[in-house]
């Protein structure tokens, strides 16, 4: 791993001492950040874990700050829904005198930064430019907001009677997205055992499966916080039996093998298409499965997953294609030589 080009240009600046840093990217920064006093807010369990692993105090970011902070540092988030979320959570704990650092790609919307600014700030100005990135300085807050997490939930209903809430930024947070459309229609219906749903987001997948009533016990992971947080509050309010949310960064918090593992795997990384979160994924799973195990997985047609599967199953089956999509199962796992 290395230094993102934002990360480069925030590490040429001179940096106050004590900072709030939001949502930094998964990269080498908590290795070249000499700030040790800063405090870090990720959306990322895995970026928190680097941080911690470093010495740096990390804030809950589903919960209101205690601290009062007269700088603060934001790498712009990659969904746009999210911007709002990171600016109340930030202004909730900027003092009257404080200031915020807007610092992103310019291929990733802090070009037009300052129109969605203006209403929030007294002054507004970009501060340093390069590395094919930007920083954009805000100073004097004209507002001072109470950070409430519930402000920020959005509900539907979905074709198969399920009603969820969501956080800004989880996949599939308004609408059931056409890929898991596809994976719920081809489903086994009486799916038991234990069953791992890997990338859970919004818990769509387990929520569905919940209706059998024939697992034993159904366990959510994801290594973003909303989206753990959004499926933890769907378990509660749906009162779904033998089931927790958890984050982890892949396979990490995971002790346990299981009958089954569902998934509609992510593959986007900061604002890149990334595969290798999917591929490291597939080519782990077995490692979490009983020797009976099987894996279901949708994913996009044109993605050559089956090269990979083949090579750690004896069985790899495609069940079904439809809508651009394909679901695969896998079973009859190949285990690694010692």
């Amino acid at each position: 791993m290395s230094l993102s080009l934002p990360s480069q240009l925030l590490l040429q600046q001179d940096l106050p001492e004590n900072a709030l840093l939001i949502n930094p990217p998964r990269d080498d920064l908590a290795f070249e950040l000499e700030q040790t006093q800063w405090h870090i807010a990720s959306f990322s369990f895995a970026v928190q874990q680097g941080f911690q692993e470093r010495g740096f105090a990390c804030q809950d970011i589903c919960a209101p700050l205690t601290n009062e902070y007269k700088h603060v540092v934001i790498y712009l988030p990659k969904a746009k829904a999210r911007l709002q979320y990171v600016l109340d959570f930030a202004m909730s704990a900027l003092s009257a005198d404080g200031q915020i650092w807007f610092v992103g790609e310019n291929k990733g919307g802090i070009k037009s930064l300052n129109k969605n600014l203006k209403d929030d700030f007294e002054h507004i100005e970009k501060m340093a430019m390069g590395k094919h990135s930007a920083i954009v300085c805000a100073q004097i807050p004209l507002r001072k907001t109470e950070f409430d997490l519930n402000r920020y939930f959005i509900q539907h209903e979905n074709e198969h009677g399920l009603s969820l809430r969501s956080l800004p930024g989880v996949f599939s947070q308004e609408k059931l997205d056409k890929g898991t459309q596809v994976l719920l229609k081809y489903l086994p219906r009486k799916i038991k055992g234990r069953i791992l749903d890997f990338g859970c987001g919004t818990g769509t997948i387990a929520s569905y499966i919940s209706q059998n009533r024939e697992y034993e016990e159904l366990e959510l992971i994801d290594d973003d916080f909303l989206a753990v947080k959004s499926a933890q509050t769907n378990i509660e309010d749906n009162r779904i039996e033998y089931t927790e949310a958890f984050a982890s960064d892949g396979f990490s918090e995971i002790q346990d093998r299981y009958n089954w593992i569902v998934s509609n795997p992510p593959f986007h990384q900061g604002i890149k298409t990334d595969y290798n979160v999917t591929e490291t994924f597939l080519r782990q799973a077995k490692d979490y499965l009983k020797l009976s195990g099987k894996l279901l997985i949708v994913a996009n047609e044109f993605l050559n997953y089956e090269v990979i599967l083949r090579e750690h199953f004896k069985g790899v089956t495609t069940v079904a294609k439809e809508n651009g999509f394909k679901v695969i199962q896998c079973e009859g796992i190949m285990r690694s030589k010692a």
